[in-house]
């Protein structure tokens, strides 16, 4: 629950989750046969594709949670506006990537 209220996200946050990746992978199932991939080939394709995308996930992971283990040993302490860096960093990236596809959809940016 949220604030007190519920939804339909929030009580199955899997079925969402699969929605998305379902979408997803209809959209890259799409792009491979634009690109002439034969279609006897793309469930192999898109099964490979979501292979190495959890495997990338895992390796980031795995990666992260060294980093943070390597600085609590090493007693290493960032000043705050370090700390906050990654957020602000992530945050500005999305937000002009979200105005640049919408100018691009607009019709005001090639």
């Amino acid at each position: 629950m949220w604030r007190g209220e519920t939804s339909f996200t929030i009580r199955h946050p899997w079925v969402v989750a699969f929605l998305f990746g379902l979408l997803h992978g209809f959209g890259f199932a799409s792009g491979l046969t634009a690109m002439g991939l034969p279609k006897a080939e793309i469930p192999f394709a898109l099964l490979l594709f979501n292979v190495g995308v959890e495997l990338g996930q895992i390796a980031f992971v795995v990666l992260v949670v060294l980093l943070e283990r390597a600085f609590r040993v090493l007693q290493i302490h960032w000043p705050r506006y370090v700390a906050m860096l990654p957020g602000y960093a992530v945050g500005s990236l999305g937000a002009f990537w979200t105005i640049q596809r919408t100018a691009i959809l607009l019709g005001a940016v090639r």
